[in-house]
């Protein structure tokens, strides 16, 4: 009997405190109304960030298409870096830097820009013991598919604040009283 009743007062205050410290869902991504078919082009159209923008647009409701009269989120180029950001006392690098680097573009069918062409860079660091190579080339690839994910989320949530831009209302400055002379 107060098993029930201190489970309901539980959820109860949980449902409060998430409501009170601002929490709420991310929308679901947002394409602009105009856009219809879309179609994702880059040199290799094979590549992994490819084929997993293709597969979020996808989920997100988007028509995929592969001819050159629908839309087009071009990527222009991907790029990964691999840097040493320290050293032990024999030189050897220990600790090091993915950066992966992705440019693109998304243009309505029409040729206009919808999303101009700009750049995003992730990066993270990890630790890669010289004397001890086991397991560092499996960090790495752990890594590279987490920004890859991370890279397309970014790419989606540019496109979506496009659109949500394009549907906010526009907002008319307020008229100022001219004072008679």
């Amino acid at each position: 009997m107060i098993r029930p009743a201190l489970s309901a007062l539980l959820t109860t205050l949980l449902a409060l405190s998430l409501s009170a410290c601002g929490f709420h869902l991310r929308d679901a991504l947002l394409l602009p109304p105009d856009l219809g078919p879309l179609r994702v082009a880059a040199r290799n159209p094979d590549s992994m960030l490819v084929l997993a923008l293709e597969q979020s647009l996808a989920r997100a409701g988007a028509t995929l298409a592969t001819d050159d009269a629908a839309a087009t989120l071009n990527v222009v180029g991907e790029r990964w870096g691999n840097t040493p950001i320290s050293v032990d006392q024999f030189g050897r690098s220990q600790e090091f830097t993915l950066r992966y680097a992705v440019i693109f573009n998304l243009r309505r069918a029409d040729g206009s820009d919808l999303v101009p062409q700009q750049a995003i860079e992730l990066s993270r660091d990890y630790i890669s013991v010289p004397t001890s190579s086991a397991g560092t080339e499996g960090e790495r690839e752990i890594l590279a598919r987490e920004l890859r994910r991370e890279m397309v989320a970014s790419i989606l949530r540019r496109i979506d604040a496009v659109a949500r831009l394009a549907q906010a209302p526009v907002a008319t400055p307020a008229q100022t009283p001219v004072a008679a002379p």
